[in-house]
């Protein structure tokens, strides 16, 4: 599953990069509907379709918050194809209701669940999977025919939207270090910290879900020539307790990492 999620990012960056989150949702729930369309029609070619979409799409929503998804497997006991997609429907109704919560209106609660997301995806994708196995498709080898006809034509077909998980910033930290981590837009030579903090959109949500959500930090990479610190990195970036920055090097590269501390 962590090879698959890797290909679907190299597919999603090849075609212009991800969605934002509310926009994946609501393609999401768009996807799970045309799978009830597809159920309701008997039309087998479409389902397939839909079963495909379905799973890319929960994939794509995974990357975007680092996590690393496990392998589901179906129950064998289940039969009823409607007892599955109510699963799906009302496992996807979740991934909307934390993801309003992160990224919409909807308060964020403190006594929220750590590990819910990766858990609702998944069993969105145990409940695809199942509806696949039911109907006699090999979805795993549909997806990869899928991402080998994607990456070979449709060069950014998507508008670019930035996204804390495809900034170069965290890119290149993660040839060093593993995690779940965000990254910060590109910083300017001689940039003041308090300004890029301004015009940085990425570490205001961070700072709202990484606790609850599990994200290890959020990678500023340092500029050449670098930052121009006012009073200190802390302050400057607006942080408040329990997170600090922490200065790592690694090759030529200086990055700041935003943790959580104790």
């Amino acid at each position: 599953m962590k090879e698959l999620q890797r290909r679907i990012d190299r597919m999603i960056i090849h075609l212009g990069g991800y969605w934002r989150p509310l926009s994946g949702l609501a393609r999401l729930l768009e996807e799970v509907g045309e799978v009830g369309g597809a159920l309701y029609a008997d039309d087998r070619v479409a389902l397939r379709e839909e079963l495909m979409d379905v799973f890319v799409i929960s994939t794509c929503l995974a990357n975007q918050y680092a996590i690393i998804l496990t392998n589901q497997t179906t129950d064998r006991d289940e039969t009823k194809e409607e007892r599955s997609y109510y699963r799906l429907v009302r496992e996807a109704g979740e991934v909307g209701r934390i993801l309003n919560a992160y990224e919409g209106d909807k308060k964020l609660k403190t006594s929220a669940t750590p590990g819910s997301l990766q858990r609702h995806i998944e069993a969105v994708q145990q409940a695809v999977m199942e509806l696949a196995d039911m109907n006699g498709f090999d979805l795993f080898a549909e997806i990869a025919s899928l991402i080998e006809d994607k990456s070979s034509r449709d060069f950014g077909r998507f508008d670019h939207t930035p996204d804390p998980i495809t900034e170069d910033s965290v890119r290149a930290y993660r040839s060093y270090v593993e995690g779940r981590y965000w990254g910060g837009v590109k910083a300017k030579p001689f940039e003041e910290v308090s300004r890029y903090r301004e015009r940085e959109g990425h570490l205001a949500r961070f700072l709202k879900i990484a606790e609850v959500e599990g994200l290890d930090g959020f990678v500023i990479r340092q500029p050449e020539p670098p930052f121009q610190i006012d009073r200190s990195i802390e302050t400057d970036l607006q942080l408040a307790a329990p997170f600090a920055v922490e200065i790592e090097r690694h090759g030529t590269d200086t990055f700041w990492i935003v943790r959580k501390q104790g």
